[in-house]
Parts: C-alpha cells; structure tokens; sequence
C-alpha cells in the first residue's frame, strides 16, 4: 500500500502539473496568473514528492496525529466552503480570523487585524491594482440575479 504522504505529494504534484499544462491553452493575458501561482506549486510538489520517495519509511499514526490530521481536512473544507459560497473578498478574511482565534489561539485583535489585512489585500491589491476579477461566491451570484 502506497504510504499517505507519498500519495498526497503525487496527487498534488498532478494538480500543479494540469493547472499548468491547462493554462496554455488560455490566450496569452489570461495566462499569466494561472503560471504565476502553478509553476512554483509544481517546482515545491516535486521537491516534497522527491523527499517523501526517498524517506518512504513506515509510519504509526497516533490518535493525536489524526486528530491534527481531522483538524487540517475541517479548516480546508470550510476554506472551500466559504470560498465556494461567500467568495474571496467576503470568506477570505472571516476564515483567516476563525483559523487564527481557534486554531493557533491568536487574541481577537491579532485575529481581527490579519482579517483586516487580507480584506486589504484581495480589495485592493488584487481588485483595484491588479484588476484582477476575484470569483465572488454563488451566494452573492445567486442573490444579484
């Protein structure tokens, strides 16, 4: 049986990989972002698909090793969640205040201001400097039309 983290690596070795390839076929200015973000995702797969084949030695996975691991697949699914219903200028900063205050235990404040700072970023950096459209949720879609 393939080892997780092996299978883990591969699988997004194969993401990075298709996000890649895929964004060839995209005309030449909607190329760029999809390279920007995927060419250094498939150099930093491969490196961790690389290190994981060498060091393939058999693990134990303890109860407080899941748990943790429980946790990660949890804060991922409302990540996509959010992302997929709320959009990223709207759930990008509420699950970076929710991950900070209870996951890492961050004060309200720190929490509050990283939010803060995200909102910064995605309205204006992406939004107003870049011009970049951020997907905006199908809540947001669905209420507008």
């Amino acid at each position: 049986m393939v080892d997780g983290r092996i299978l883990t690596a591969g699988i997004m070795f194969a993401i990075f990989a298709t996000f890649v390839g895929v964004s060839f076929a995209y005309p030449v200015e909607a190329r760029f972002t999809p390279l920007v973000i995927g060419i250094p995702g498939l150099i930093l797969s491969l490196i961790q698909l690389i290190s994981e084949l060498r060091n393939k030695t058999a693990r134990v996975i303890g109860s407080e090793e899941r748990s943790r691991e429980y946790r990660m697949f949890g804060w991922f699914a409302f990540f996509i969640g959010g992302i997929i219903l709320f959009g990223f200028p709207y759930a990008g900063p509420v699950v970076v205040a929710a991950y900070l205050h209870f996951s890492w235990h961050e004060k309200w404040y720190t929490s509050l201001g990283a939010a803060f700072f995200s909102w910064v970023v995605l309205h204006y950096l992406f939004g107003d400097i870049l011009g970049l459209p951020l997907f905006e949720g199908l809540i947001i879609e669905w209420l507008t039309y």
